[in-house]
């Protein structure tokens, strides 16, 4: 099965298990969520201030669970913002 056949079948069944859309990691830095998301880093933030996706400071690196970032790809899979 392919990462995209797994990320539609993930959303579909309202899953937002970080496996069923390929994420391999507990978490994800700045530059690795962009790259996931397919957006830009003011787009990332943007998601951030406006609560729907909630990052964690580690040190100096700021991190994205991938638990997190499963449910907001399930949300914008099923065109609902939270």
């Amino acid at each position: 099965m392919s990462l995209q056949d797994s990320t539609a079948q993930a959303a579909l069944s309202g899953s937002h298990d970080p496996r069923a859309f390929g994420l391999v990691k507990a978490a994800y830095t700045v530059n690795d969520t962009l790259d996931l998301l397919s957006i830009g880093r003011t787009s990332l933030y943007a998601l951030v201030k406006d609560g729907q996706l909630p990052a964690v400071k580690f040190g100096k690196r700021t991190l994205f669970y991938a638990a997190d970032i499963a449910a907001l790809m399930t949300r914008l899979k099923q065109g609902r913002q939270p």
